[in-house]
This record gives structure tokens, C-alpha cells and sequence, in this order.
């Protein structure tokens, strides 16, 4: 018997795009709704009493799955997650018992797959657990994001080929010892010489704003979501190509200097690394880290205006470049005690 507040989302990566596998990953997560597309022509010949759309005449041509996922950030578990998110993933020993998982573009022309299972707890007197199996479900975009005070959180949008309701429930399991990453653990550079991270090492360097509430960043992965062919039953029949990757953001500061309103009006480019810790150490002196650096980002907005009722603000966007040195526009970087993705 399960209550309301027991549903559950698993998932795993897939060898083959479309060919489902038993997810054995599971993740908390705060919305994750699930929804089945239909593609819906309907007939409409003029005839002697047509007024109203005939029924027969009705056909579902295509059909696919949809999720939206929203999530907490934790110090475990999350490596097949973002790796599913960027592209690809490695995952090397820093020292004993300490770990980095790096994240980066995938090299591939198609987005990585995975079976995903949401369990939704029925209203019915036993709290029956209904499973929801979407098959070869791919990544177009995510957003991480903290706001002041807050959490980091992950927000992902999913295309699957499939919508199943036929898939027994996997029973769930979870990482121990998790925590989340903090407001109060977060810290921002903006600018500055930056060395880019490697494998073993996160990056380093730059200038650290110390004036900023809010922070997001979001990565658009382009290209299609897929692709249904004659003779296909009206599926998806591949994944999704990638296109070119729109990477954007946005940081809100206190307007107490002048350097990010300069930096907006000479479209400066500068290097940002935000970087998440929690506030238990896996090993002594190295805690739980989430690290997003892009080489070279410019902002496209965020003057600064008067305000009478609050201390001046810049709501400031930006977008992230391609700086043709680094291998990279983005990196996402992972220091956990998780042995492997």
C-alpha cells in the first residue's frame, strides 16, 4: 500500500534507441507528469447530414510520449541523469573514496535514449501503484537553476517513442546518505582568467560576484525530436538529431558596481563558473560539488533601474559562446562518492 506522496520515477539508459530495458534508477523529484500525444486527422467530406464531424471518420496517425521533470539536485545518483542530459559522461577516481563525473556535449547524431517508468499512486482504497513506461525517451533541454535561499533544481523536458501502460513496476531503491545543494553553499565567478576543468580537476580561477540572489541556466540541445516513418505504426522510429545548441542563462545581482552594466553595454565576453557544494564532506575537505562552467558568455541584457520600493537590481541574460579555445561551451562537473555514472 502506497500513500500520495509515494510515487516514483526510475529510469535507465538504453543500448538501443526504442528498446526498452528495466529501469534501475530511481530519483526524487518534485512534478513529473507523464502525457500521452496523439496526432489526430479527422475527415471531413461534404455529404448529404455532415453538420458534425463523423466519428468513423476520426483516425490517430501518430503518437508519442511527453515528460516534463522536475527535481532537487542531490549529492548522489545523478550521473546516468546528466549524462542523459548533455550527451556524454566519464567518471574517474580523484582519490580514495572520492570521485568526478565530467558532462559534456555528446559527439553522436542522435540524442541519448533511456526507458523511463513514473509509479503514480491511485486515489483507491488499497493506494494502488499505477506504472508509466516511456520507451525510448531522449533529452531536448533542462534548466538548472537556485533562487535566493533556495535549492539547486533541475527542470528536463522529454520526447518518447512510446507511452506504455503494460511495463510491471520496478521496485525502487535509493542512494544512502544523499543531501541537497544549498543556497548557502553556492557561489558564483563571473570573469577573470579561468582555467577549464579536466577529468580529475574542476576549474579554477576567475573573479567571484558576491552580490547575486538569483542564477539559472538553461541548454537547448536544438535539432528535431525525432522522426515517424511509413510503415512505423505512427511511432517515433529514431531519436532526436541534435542542432545547434542554445545555451542561456540568467543572474540577478544587487546593483552596488558598475562592472556587469559596463560588461552589458560593451558585450564583454566573460567566463562563469557556478559552482554548488553541499555541506558534508565525502572525504576530509572535499564535499559534494556541482560545477557549471562556460568558457565565454556575453549578456544581452540587465541595465540597471531606479527602484523606490527595493535596493536597485540587474536582471541580467546572458548567452554562452563557443570561445575557440576551450574543447567546450559548457561543462558540467560532479564531485560525489558515487563509484560510476
Amino acid at each position: 500500500m502506497a500513500s500520495m506522496v509515494e510515487h516514483q520515477l526510475g529510469f535507465k539508459k538504453e543500448s538501443t534507441f526504442g528498446t526498452a530495458v528495466t529501469v534501475d534508477r530511481f530519483l526524487e523529484f518534485n512534478s513529473a507528469p507523464p502525457k500521452f500525444e496523439k496526432t489526430i486527422e479527422q475527415g471531413d467530406g461534404a455529404r448529404p447530414g455532415g453538420r458534425v464531424e463523423r466519428g468513423k471518420h476520426r483516425s490517430v496517425t501518430a503518437t508519442r510520449g511527453t515528460l516534463d521533470i522536475e527535481q532537487v539536485v542531490m549529492s548522489s545518483g545523478f550521473g546516468t541523469m546528466f549524462e542523459l542530459l548533455m550527451g556524454t559522461g566519464s567518471s574517474e577516481e580523484v582519490s580514495t573514496d572520492l570521485y568526478q563525473q565530467l558532462f559534456t556535449f555528446g559527439t553522436t547524431n542522435r540524442k541519448p535514449s533511456a526507458t523511463i517508468q513514473v509509479g503514480v499512486v491511485m486515489a483507491d482504497a488499497s493506494g494502488t501503484v499505477s506504472p508509466i513506461t516511456l520507451v525510448g525517451a531522449f533529452c531536448n533541454s533542462f534548466e538548472l537553476s537556485i533562487a535566493q535561499a533556495g535549492l539547486l533544481t533541475l527542470k528536463s523536458s522529454w520526447v518518447a517513442k512510446e507511452y506504455k501502460t503494460d511495463v510491471t513496476l520496478a521496485t525502487a531503491s535509493y542512494a544512502d546518505d544523499t543531501e541537497d545543494f544549498q543556497f548557502v553553499g553556492a557561489s558564483l565567478i563571473v570573469g577573470g582568467s579561468v582555467t577549464v576543468p579536466t577529468s580529475t580537476a574542476l576549474a579554477s580561477g576567475g573573479t567571484e560576484v558576491g552580490t547575486v540572489t538569483d542564477f539559472s541556466i538553461s541548454v537547448d540541445h536544438g535539432g528535431d525530436e525525432g522522426q515517424a516513418f511509413i510503415g512505423g505504426g505512427g511511432l517515433i522510429g529514431r531519436a532526436g538529431v541534435p542542432g545547434r545548441a542554445m545555451i542561456t542563462g540568467s543572474i540577478k545581482q544587487e546593483y552596488q558596481s558598475n562592472t556587469f552594466r559596463d560588461a552589458v553595454l560593451a558585450d564583454t565576453p566573460l567566463a562563469l563558473v557556478a559552482t554548488f557544494e553541499g555541506l558534508t564532506d565525502i572525504t576530509s575537505g572535499n564535499k559534494p560539488t556541482v560545477q557549471i562552467v562556460c568558457p565565454q558568455i556575453r549578456f544581452d541584457d540587465g541595465l540597471p533601474e531606479p527602484d523606490t520600493e527595493n535596493a536597485p537590481a540587474q536582471d541580467l541574460t546572458f548567452k554562452a559562446f563557443d570561445d575557440d579555445v576551450a574543447a567546450q561551451a559548457i561543462y558540467l562537473v560532479v564531485r560525489t562518492g558515487d563509484t560510476a555514472l
